[in-house]
C-alpha cells in the first residue's frame, strides 16, 4: 500500500511540461530533471494513415512504412535510418532535419514537402524528379548528383 507521500512523489514525477522535444519533470527530492521526449514508431506499418500526425523527433529507424500516408505530418528531426518508405506519401509534410540514412525512398511522393536540413545523402531509390517536388535549403544533404530546390 502506497503512502500519501509516495503517491505525491509519483504524481509529481509524472507531471511534465513539453517544450521543444524536451520535458521538465518536477521531482520532489530537489532539483529538476530534463527528460528527452522521443516517441518511437517502429516495426511494420505498411499502408498506415499517419497523415497530420505530430511525429517530431520520432525514432522510426529499421522499420517498414511502405505505402504509408504522412500527408501534412510534422516529422522534424525524426530518425528514419534504414527504414523503408517505398511509395510513401509525404505531401505537404515537414521533414526538416529528418535523417534518412540508408532509407529506401523508392517512388515516395514529396509534393510540397519541406526538407530543410534533412539528411538524404545515403537514401536509396531517390530520384531528381522526387526532389523537384520538395523544397529544401543549403543545409539539405542529397545523394551525389542530385539537387534540391531552394525555397523559403
Amino acid at each position: 500500500m502506497l503512502t500519501h507521500f509516495r503517491l505525491l512523489a509519483i504524481a509529481g514525477a509524472t507531471l511534465a511540461v513539453a517544450y521543444g522535444g524536451q520535458a521538465l519533470a518536477f521531482w520532489p527530492f530537489g532539483g529538476t530533471t530534463r527528460i528527452a521526449l522521443s516517441p518511437a514508431y517502429g516495426g511494420v506499418c505498411e499502408d498506415c494513415d499517419l497523415s497530420g500526425r505530430i511525429l517530431a523527433g520520432a525514432k522510426m529507424s529499421n522499420s517498414v512504412f511502405n505505402r504509408s500516408n504522412f500527408t501534412r505530418s510534422v516529422m522534424r528531426r525524426a530518425d528514419g535510418t534504414e527504414s523503408e518508405f517505398i511509395e510513401a506519401n509525404f505531401t505537404d509534410a515537414d521533414l526538416s532535419y529528418m535523417t534518412f540514412a540508408s532509407a529506401d525512398l523508392t517512388d515516395a511522393i514529396f509534393m510540397r514537402a519541406r526538407i530543410h536540413g534533412a539528411d538524404l545523402a545515403e537514401a536509396h531509390g531517390l530520384t531528381q524528379a522526387q526532389l523537384n517536388q520538395a523544397c529544401g535549403d543549403t543545409h539539405t544533404r542529397t545523394p551525389q548528383g542530385l539537387r534540391v530546390r531552394i525555397c523559403d
